[in-house]
C-alpha cells in the first residue's frame, strides 16, 4: 500500500470524522486511484480510525441534543454524509417515538413564541420538516391542553 495515501487519509481524518464515504470522495479528489484509496480505506478502518457505527451514533446524538430534527430529517443528514441506509435505519429503529415528539415540541413551541396564532403554519412548518401526522397532532393535543 502507498504510504502517503495512507497517511494523507490519517491526516484528514484528525481534522473531521469522515464517513466512509466522505473520505473515498475526498481521497480520489486528490487525485489517488480506486485501488490505492480502498487500501488506504481498509487500512484507518483496521486501526480505527475510521467507523461509520461510531459516528452514525454520534450525530443521532448531537441530533438528539439539538431537538430540532424529525427521524426522517436525521435520516437524510446522515445519508448526506454516505452513511448506508441499513446502518442508519438500524440505529434509528432504537430511538424512540420520544426523540421524535420531544423535537417536534421544541420547534412548535419556538415557533409559536414567534408568531401567535398561527396554529396552521404550525402545522405545515412541522410536516415540512418531515415529522410525522400522529406526532404533529399530538404536540398540537399538548399545546391545546397547555394553553389558557
Amino acid at each position: 500500500m502507498n504510504k502517503k495515501i495512507a497517511d494523507t487519509a490519517v491526516a484528514l481524518l484528525k481534522n473531521r470524522t469522515y464517513s466512509q464515504y466522505e473520505l473515498e470522495q475526498k481521497l480520489a479528489q486528490q487525485g489517488y486511484d480506486q485501488d490505492a484509496v480502498h487500501a488506504a480505506i481498509q487500512y484507518v478502518t483496521e486501526r480505527g480510525y475510521l467507523n461509520d457505527a461510531a459516528l452514525c451514533d454520534r450525530l443521532l446524538e448531537k441530533y438528539a441534543e439539538m431537538n430540532k430534527y424529525s427521524v426522517k430529517e436525521s435520516y437524510m443528514r446522515l445519508r448526506r454524509r454516505g452513511l448506508p441506509a441499513a446502518l442508519i435505519n438500524e440505529r434509528l429503529m432504537s430511538r424512540d417515538e420520544e426523540f421524535e415528539y420531544q423535537a417536534a415540541l421544541n420547534l412548535a413551541r419556538k415557533y409559536l413564541a414567534r408568531h401567535e396564532d398561527a396554529m396552521p403554519k404550525l402545522v405545515r412548518r412541522l410536516a415540512a420538516k418531515g415529522f410525522s401526522p400522529g406526532t404533529v397532532s399530538k404536540v398540537l393535543k399538548h399545546l391545546r391542553d397547555m394553553s389558557p
